[in-house]
């Protein structure tokens, strides 16, 4: 599958951006200033004792004491009184009735400033289109100038430099503020590719195999090269040869409707080389376009193995090209390519190039095991629907189970939710609109945040779990970001559901006592049955000889509807302990280990008592086996002796024939037995 990354234009341009914001804070300087220098003017001159600028008062008596407001080139208020101390006639300051050129007056008149000039910033950042964050930084820069202005020039006390340029203050504490605070972020995504390791094409190397110095293997000879391979195998002129050293024309692609999702057609074909390519077709749209946010899968056949890349920009060669077609680097007939398109207003913000505000054209190259590629782009023409997204999200797929269980005792479960584009995503145990639901989600809103299906992630912490099954409503908004009036949201939710369970439970961990074994190392069997839990048992087993978390190896049958796990070990006689275990769908975990003792005896076995009882022969062994005998002598096959009863057993009978010698072989279940007899015997009454 083709990573489909989108980037922002001009992400690059960090310093002209800054510069650019920068210029917008100093304008916003020199604007505000003057705006809130007219509402100190308006302030003083509208206050609760009228001022005449040429120091007569317009009535009262001619005794009452004269005040006059000068503004200096700073700004600051110069004030002489015949009597008494002066009221500052700053906003904020006058209302409070505090004195002027006071501590009190310079903190109440920059905090003024300085929340007029916060407001001020997140309309101008709002108005410029920056981001919340630097609208943000914007805002507090302004504050912090403005504030910083006003406080310096309205204090009646001098502070060094300060005092004397309050508006460079100003400016450069704003500045400082802006710079520190401000962000600019670039996306860079970084793909991480395993691909099967791949010979080098061609076969010019295939010779290097056949020197003196190494045995040349097979495994040796096709490392070499893709073509290169052992002729002549089993004989003297074995060797490592090119097999394929004519080939020189690149790989005949054409396009696989088999693979082609349903809805779709494949127009204008022409075969590569030397055709440009074919077109792919929405057929239930009137322009043939395809739908955002839709998966649209098609595919390839070569007419020899091939590998194929895929890019969405043009390039010179197979190897400047950055992705193989369906994520596989192998080479073969056919290959499979899925992916989904955003919006054409999301591609035209991006990195990729819409012809018509529609066009896309993508571009693929096929090489032969040779490394014959075709020059000319085979290129994948297709239009993307230009008109605004009017589709509502959908919820595509779950991590976990929908319908499925949780482990004993929990009452909440993470869950991840799978959206068929960017999303906002809002859950509920009720059915409601999405504006009702009161539980957000934790989602990934952009284009680059794509997980390897092409889709967007939404997680969220569902509670109330218990054993009752508990429904789940969620509903989504597409395009985050945007104003509400543009957006497109669920109308019916998506119905999700969970159960708690009971617990797990481990039993029959076998073997648990002394088993014997007659060959080293010993096939062993470890068995476990599980019970209970989500689904009845049903668990995926695990086990170890250490009890290191490392160190857990999987069943190699296990996960059984019937709870039965099965290992099988390959061990040499002594104690053996092993930990196990199991844990279910829900997370339901269940441990416990065993110890067993393995006796190995590779001897046949020993015939401990022989005698008469009831005209029968009997012989006793030290441990369960199978005998066999002949009149003859020793010289035969258990097989081609006669059995004794009975079988697995220490106890076998022959019937009792004094004028007969019995030839006797035993056997155990593991098939030790001498070549020689086990014991001859000769029935006899008389024992002197």
């Amino acid at each position: 599958m083709i990573a489909v990354v989108f980037m922002k234009k001009g992400s690059g341009v960090l310093r002209g951006v800054i510069g650019f914001e920068l210029g917008i804070l100093i304008l916003s300087l020199f604007a505000f200033s003057y705006i809130i220098y007219s509402a100190d003017v308006v302030s003083g001159a509208f206050g609760d004792d009228p001022v005449d600028i040429g120091g007569e008062m317009n009535n009262g008596p001619s005794n009452t004491n004269v005040l006059t407001n000068v503004k200096d080139v700073t700004g600051a208020a110069t004030m002489s009184s015949n009597t008494g101390t002066a009221t500052s006639t700053k906003l904020g300051s006058a209302q409070l009735g505090l004195p002027a050129g006071g501590i009190s007056d310079a903190l109440v008149s920059g905090a003024v400033w300085a929340g007029i000039a916060y407001g001020a910033g997140m309309l101008v950042g709002g108005l410029f289109g920056m981001s919340e964050r630097n609208t943000q930084a914007l805002s507090m820069s302004l504050a912090s100038g403005f504030g910083a202005y006003r406080f310096l020039s309205t204090w009646n006390t001098q502070i060094p430099y300060l005092s004397a340029h309050p508006i460079l203050a100003g400016v450069g504490i704003g500045a400082v503020v802006f710079l520190v605070m401000y962000k600019k972020t670039e996306v860079k995504v970084v793909t991480f590719d395993c691909l099967a390791w791949q010979a080098p094409t061609g076969g010019n190397d295939c010779e290097i195999c056949n020197d003196d110095s190494l045995p040349c293997s097979e495994y040796r000879c096709k490392s070499l090269g893709q073509n290169c391979a052992i002729v002549n195998v089993g004989t003297a002129d074995e060797k490592c040869v090119n097999v394929n050293p004519r080939d020189v024309n690149p790989p005949v692609v054409r396009p696989w409707l088999d693979v082609l999702s349903s809805g779709y057609n494949y127009v204008n074909v022409r075969n590569s080389p030397p055709g440009p390519g074919f077109e792919i077709v929405n057929l239930n749209s009137s322009d043939g376009c395809l739908k955002a946010f839709t998966p649209l899968e098609f595919g390839l056949i070569a007419d020899e193995p091939a590998q194929c890349k895929i890019d969405f920009e043009h390039t010179e060669s197979f190897d400047e090209m950055k992705s193989y077609v369906g994520g596989s680097n192998l080479f073969v007939y056919n290959h499979t390519e899925k992916f989904s398109l955003p919006s054409a207003e999301a591609i035209k913000n991006s990195s990729l190039v819409l012809g018509n505000g529609k066009d896309l054209t993508f571009f693929i190259r096929c090489q032969d095991k040779n490394g014959n590629s075709n020059e000319a782009e085979y290129a994948v023409n297709l239009c993307v629907d230009p008109s605004p997204d009017n589709t509502a999200p959908k919820v595509e797929a779950t991590s976990v189970t929908n319908g499925g269980c949780v482990a004993e005792n929990r009452d909440t479960a993470r869950v991840e939710f799978y959206t068929n584009e960017p999303a906002d995503c809002r859950w509920s145990v009720d059915d409601q609109d999405y504006a009702n639901m009161p539980n957000s989600m934790s989602c990934s809103s952009a284009l680059y945040q794509a997980n390897a299906a092409q889709l967007f992630t939404c997680s969220a912490d569902l509670t109330g779990i218990s054993r009752v099954e508990m429904k789940y409503y969620v509903r989504c908004k597409d395009q985050p970001g945007k104003a509400d009036v543009d957006r497109n949201e669920m109308k019916q939710s998506f119905v999700f559901s969970l159960i708690g369970s009971t617990g797990l439970k481990m039993k029959n961990l076998q073997p648990n006592e002394t088993i014997f074994a007659g060959v080293s190392p010993a096939p062993i069997e470890l068995h476990v049955e599980t019970l209970f839990g989500c689904n009845n048992g049903q668990a995926v087993c695990q086990y170890s000889s250490t009890e290191n978390v490392n160190d857990y190896i999987t069943f190699y049958d296990t996960d059984n509807v019937d709870g039965i796990s099965t290992q099988k070990l390959s061990l040499t006689a002594g104690e053996h302990k092993y930990f196990v275990k199991c844990v279910d769908e829900g997370g339901n975990l269940v441990e416990d280990s065993v110890v067993f003792n393995l006796d190995i005896d590779t001897s046949a076995p020993v015939v401990a008592r022989i005698y008469e009882e009831d005209q029968m022969l009997k012989i006793v062994t030290v441990r369960n086996s199978e005998c066999a005998y002949s009149l003859d002598n020793c010289d035969f096959g258990f097989v081609e002796g006669t059995v004794m009863p009975y079988a697995n057993s220490t106890v076998h009978v022959a019937e009792w024939n004094e004028q007969k010698t019995y030839y006797i072989k035993c056997r155990d279940e593991f098939k030790n037995e001498d070549a020689d007899c086990s014991v001859v015997v000769k029935p006899s009454r008389n024992f002197l």
